[in-house]
C-alpha cells in the first residue's frame, strides 16, 4: 500500500490555511507560512526533476528549500504544545524585531518614512533560540527528538551562502569531493504532513 501524497492533501486544504492567514498571532503566521511553502515547494515539484545528483538544479532547489525548511522548523516549534504557543510565537516575533532594528540602524533608507521606524528598545529583547537548540526541544509522534534535522538545515545553508562550489572544495582539499544532496521530494512531503497534523490538532481543539 502506497503512502498518501501529503503535498496533494495540503493543496486541498489551502482555503483553510488561507483563512488562518487572515487571523491573528501564531495562527496567522502558520497560515501564511503554509501558503508560502505550497507556492515555493509546488513550483519546484512541478518544474524541477529534483534529481539528487543534479548540481545545476541544486543551486536553485537547495537555496529555496532552506527558506521553507526554516519556516517549517519555527512552526513545528511554535505549535508543539498549546500551552507554550503564544510564548514561542513571541520568541519568533522578538527575533524579527531584533533583525529589523539591525536593518533600520544601518540607515540604508535615506528618505524619511520610507520604512517603518524601529523601536530602539528592541535591542534589549532576548535573542530567539538558534535552529539547533530549537530542534533539540522537539519530538515527533513516536517521541524521537528532531535535532537530527539540523544537518539538513546546515547543508542548505552551505548552498545558500555559495559555499558548495566544486571550485571551493577542490581548492581546499585538492581533489573532487562529495557533498550531500537532499531528497527534497521526501522533505517536502514531511513538511506538508507536519502542517496537516497541526491543522488536525487545531480542529480537534475547536480552534478552526
Amino acid at each position: 500500500m502506497s503512502s498518501p501524497d501529503h503535498f496533494a492533501i495540503l493543496k486541498s486544504e489551502l482555503p483553510v490555511f488561507s483563512n488562518l492567514g487572515s487571523m491573528q498571532g501564531a495562527l496567522r503566521h502558520l497560515g501564511q507560512e503554509a501558503m508560502r511553502f505550497h507556492s515555493i515547494a509546488g513550483t519546484l515539484l512541478e518544474n524541477m526533476k529534483l534529481d539528487v545528483s543534479s548540481v545545476d538544479e541544486r543551486y536553485i532547489t537547495h537555496i529555496l528549500a532552506r527558506s521553507v525548511i526554516e519556516g517549517f522548523f519555527w512552526n513545528a516549534y511554535i505549535f508543539a504544545e498549546r500551552a507554550t504557543r503564544d510564548a514561542r510565537y513571541e520568541e519568533f516575533a522578538n527575533g524579527f524585531k531584533r533583525e529589523y532594528l539591525k536593518l533600520y540602524n544601518e540607515q540604508l533608507f535615506p528618505q524619511k518614512g520610507s520604512i517603518e521606524p524601529a523601536d530602539p528598545n528592541w535591542a534589549q529583547l532576548h535573542s530567539p533560540l538558534d535552529v539547533r537548540s530549537m530542534l533539540a526541544q522537539l519530538k515527533n509522534d513516536h517521541g524521537d527528538r528532531l535535532d537530527y534535522l539540523y544537518l539538513i538545515y546546515r547543508i542548505t545553508s552551505f548552498d545558500t551562502h555559495a559555499k558548495n562550489l566544486n571550485a571551493s572544495f577542490e581548492h581546499v582539499f585538492g581533489k573532487t569531493c562529495n557533498f550531500p544532496f537532499l531528497d527534497l521530494r521526501f522533505g517536502f512531503d514531511l513538511i506538508a504532513n507536519t502542517y496537516l497534523v497541526i491543522l488536525q490538532q487545531l480542529r480537534a481543539d475547536g480552534e478552526i
